[in-house]
């Protein structure tokens, strides 16, 4: 699989609120973009997703690992099916079971008016086993805490089988625990061969995760990997804060305190 992303810019009104976003993400490589407050990470994600369009000549394409691509705009269908989706508040006005509420996923692949086959419920039990959440598949999912619910969430967009994971924060709203439970759910899907991108206000979850990292900016995004990318000047730049980096070689990573 390969995303391949060149030149994106969107408006709300006349103003852009960002432009020149170009980059490339390959199979199971994890992307984790950073950016102040209101400067449109939600939206990036939604136009990569074919939600909003983009101006102009921007353009999003995915090469499957069979070889087929496609664009949200020309091949909204097939694109969707690729992709796995994980907003940022999940709202369910029905008490599905967790079961049930993940095996969802499945619809993509469902005709229309089609009901989820045992294969369908088998597959969703395998991804509730795997992500350690299956003693929670006969609870209801509004009973579940935040963090269970979007554990759910999570495996409801696994189970559709897709090429790349799109995140949007999270971690958000989850105690430190779950966050770090959530970042392990991240490594695992890349270990599988999954794709993931995702945002998040946290600069140490960029270095926990590795690989790379982008900046959100309305002059464009900076991507590189996150050694490069988030320096101690980059992230006062993003946070009008004081930053110090500390390397810790028990960890052998990164983090970031205010300094």
């Amino acid at each position: 699989m390969k995303l391949i992303v060149n030149n994106l810019a969107f408006a709300y009104k006349e103003e852009p609120l960002w432009q020149n976003v170009s980059f490339t993400l390959d199979k199971g490589e994890v992307m984790t973009i950073l950016g102040s407050n209101g400067i449109g990470k939600t939206t990036l994600l939604r136009v990569l997703i074919g939600f909003f369009k983009p101006l102009g000549e921007g353009s999003v394409r995915l090469i499957t690992d069979a070889g087929d691509e496609y664009t949200p705009y020309a091949n909204l269908k097939e694109f969707t099916e690729q992709i796995g989706y994980v907003p940022q508040v999940q709202n369910t006005a029905y008490s599905f079971l967790v079961r049930d509420y993940v095996v969802m996923g499945r619809a993509p692949h469902l005709g229309v008016f089609a009901k989820p086959k045992k294969e369908d419920y088998e597959l969703a039990d395998e991804v509730l086993e795997d992500l350690g959440i299956y003693q929670l598949r006969n609870r209801s999912f509004n009973t579940l805490s935040g963090g269970q619910q979007r554990q759910a969430v999570i495996a409801r967009a696994i189970v559709q089988q897709p090429q790349l994971v799109i995140m949007d924060e999270p971690t958000n709203h989850l105690d430190y625990g779950n966050q770090f439970r959530v970042l392990q759910m991240v490594q695992k899907l890349s270990q599988k061969g999954i794709a993931v991108i995702l945002t998040t206000h946290m600069p140490d979850q960029a270095f926990y995760l590795g690989g790379k990292t982008a900046i959100l900016k309305p002059q464009g995004l900076e991507v590189g990997q996150v050694q490069d990318i988030l320096t101690e000047k980059a992230l006062e730049e993003i946070y009008k804060l004081k930053i110090k980096l500390l390397y810790l070689p028990e960890q052998r990573r990164t983090v970031c305190i205010p300094y």
